[in-house]
Order: C-alpha cells, then structure tokens, then sequence
C-alpha cells in the first residue's frame, strides 16, 4: 500500500485462511500469532480489531498509550503503528481482515489511520459486541456451506455496531462517505499528492463543499488532514528507524530537510530530534527488536 516508506516492520496475515477466503481469521492471542503481543512498534496492511477481556499493562497506538483494561475494543487501521509495554497475561479475541474482504466498502464505518482506536464497552455493549464476534468465531470453524459470505455479513453487522458505539461515546456525527474516501486517499497517497484539489476531485466534489464536509465531520480542514498525515508518518520513522533527519524528509518528499524540520515542529510542536530522543527513552523504543 502506498505510504508506507521506511523500514518499520510489515505485519502480513500468517494465519492460515480456508481456501477461497480472502484474508481473513479470528481466533485469541496465542491462535493468531506473536505479533499480536509484539512489544516493538510495527504496523500492518490489514484491519485489526483487538477486544481485551483481560491482562495488564500499556497498548501504545501511534506512540498514545492506553492503559489496558477489559472489555475494551481497539480498531487498528493499515499503517498505524502500535505495540505492547508492561504487559501482562494479555487475553481476548483478535479478528484480522483485509479492506477487500468487506461485503461492501462502507464509507465511515471503517477507521482512518488516525484518531483514538478504543472503544470502552459497559454493560449490554459487552454482551452485544461479544455476541457478534461470537457468531463470527462459530462461522469462521465450522465453515459449514456459505460461510464466507455468512463472515462477511458478520463482519458488516461488527463494524455497524462499532460505529454506533463510537458516535454513543465521542457525541460526534459519523464521518460522511466522502470523508472517509478523501481520509483514505489521503492516507495511500500523501507522499506523493497534497493539493486538497485534487483530492476533491478525485471524491467527486468541490474544493470549498469538501472543506465544509470535513470541518463538519472532523472539526478541522483538508489541508490539516494532509499535514497531521505527514507528521505521523513522520514520527513513525523518527521513533523506530535509524535514517536521519535528511533521508526521513527525503523519504517523505521535502526537498529541503531544514524546511521539513520547521513543518515537524509546528505540527508537533518539537524538533525532530527532540521528538527522536524523547519517544525512545518514554517507551524504551530498542532497534531491531
């Protein structure tokens, strides 16, 4: 997928998936694999939903971190970068998928790259989120006739209640479909496009009319989506790889490494160095992990 520069390891599905299905498992910690409880920073090119029931210790999402608790959901976007800290005896349910397995792509259900990705459930928002990922655990091993696309449905009804969940908890208006096209163009493709132009055209609206859309949704304007999309990537890179500042602004288009030392700063309010140094030492970042 497009922008995702830089050598931050690449988690790829490993879980076996029965043949004909798309990438796609569910299953707990231990079932689907190591990386769900990798204590260095990684990102993957699939969704991830993980629910916590149980254990201890810090989940860090793109370098915020969440002290664990259960009955907590986390929704993890292609190209976040998270990791473990202190953990301990972690245990719950990890559901992986691919954006192409959906039933169908629908806009604002599924996160960006960006923004908190937990949901705290309390009383029957337990039972009905384990509910479903109950049925979907039971389809997923019995693979009885049209299992698939039972999964899929599934996996669309999860999604719906997520997102309802989520507008219950934030008391904010979904994201409209254009939204979440425009977040998701932009984070496949912000190395190589900043024109906010473009990107409306590309969704199919007006430059001014996308404006609103966003403000309206997000709180804030297309041209600052772009930026907070570059600054994150960039701290990315700052935190888990050793490349300089120079060859981080190079992988990220700046032609001049001072001016993208002033654009870091004024989105994050630190230099590069310092965000480097400071990251590390806060989570005992180890290269190579």
């Amino acid at each position: 997928m497009a922008g995702f520069p830089g050598p931050i390891p690449l988690h790829e599905i490993e879980v076996p998936t029965p043949s004909g299905l798309s990438p796609f498992a569910i299953g707990t910690f231990d079932e689907i694999g190591s990386f769900t409880r990798a204590r260095f920073p990684h990102r993957h090119d699939f969704y991830e939903i993980l629910y916590l029931t149980g254990g201890g210790g810090v989940h860090v999402v793109d370098f915020e971190p969440y002290e664990i608790e259960p009955n907590t959901l986390y929704v993890i976007a292609p190209g976040q970068v998270h990791f473990w800290q202190d953990t301990e005896l972690t245990r719950g349910r990890v559901l992986v998928f691919s954006e192409e397995f959906l039933l169908v792509h629908p806009g604002g259900l599924l996160p960006g790259p960006a923004g908190s990705p937990r949901l705290r459930l309390r009383g029957a928002e337990i039972d009905l989120i384990e509910g479903v990922l109950d049925d979907i655990d039971r389809e997923y091993r019995a693979r009885d006739a049209g299992y698939a696309t039972m999964l899929q449905a599934h996996l669309h009804i999860l999604l719906v209640h997520v997102q309802r969940l989520r507008r219950t908890e934030l008391s904010v208006p979904s994201s409209s479909s254009t939204v979440w096209r425009f977040t998701r163009l932009v984070a496949r493709h912000f190395l190589v496009e900043r024109s906010v132009s473009a990107y409306a055209d590309r969704v199919g609206v007006s430059t001014s009319h996308l404006t609103d859309l966003v403000r309206a949704a997000l709180g804030t304007t297309p041209g600052a989506v772009i930026r907070s999309a570059l600054a994150l990537e960039a701290k990315r890179l700052l935190a888990q790889t050793e490349l300089s500042v120079a060859q981080i602004a190079h992988r990220l288009a700046f032609e001049d490494p001072s001016y993208f030392g002033r654009f870091f700063k004024r989105e994050t309010g630190a230099s590069p160095g310092d965000f480097r140094r400071d990251i590390r030492e806060k989570y005992q970042i180890a290269l190579g992990a």
